[in-house]
């Protein structure tokens, strides 16, 4: 399996299947961490008081790691949800269920990846905002 990544001015950027799954392994990781480092302060402070949380939010530590699971959390997502629009939005598997939906499956699986890019992109840009503001 080979994604197209990124496409401009001719130059495309192509990711093989081991390397997707190793990123995938890796994000799942790191974020499984950062909840556990989230859990563990909520868990060995209680009661959470407002004062500790802003405290611990803060920090320079907190907003580089929750920067960086942000975009592992993006990765992720991508991955997975390109990987089901490719595996069920095709013209065979569409076509199962109405044979006017398989020649359309290329606009599905187009709108349908522009539609979780950009709400990907606004969950990041909305956690950046709130992190560093």
């Amino acid at each position: 399996m080979v994604l197209i990544i990124f496409s401009f001015n001719d130059e495309v950027i192509f990711v093989k299947g081991s390397s997707l799954f190793y990123l995938l392994r890796l994000s799942a990781l790191v974020m499984l961490v950062y909840t556990i480092w989230i859990l563990s302060f909520i868990f060995f402070n209680q009661p959470v008081e407002y004062n500790s949380w802003i405290s611990f939010t803060n920090q320079i530590l907190f907003q580089l790691s929750t920067t960086f699971v942000a975009f592992f959390f993006l990765a992720h997502t991508f991955i997975g949800l390109w990987t089901v629009g490719t595996d069920y939005f095709t013209s065979r598997t569409l076509g199962f269920v109405n044979t006017s939906l398989a020649k359309h499956a290329d606009l599905i699986r187009s709108g349908y990846t522009f539609l979780f890019v950009a709400l990907g992109a606004l969950i990041v840009i909305t956690t950046l905002f709130i992190i560093w503001s």
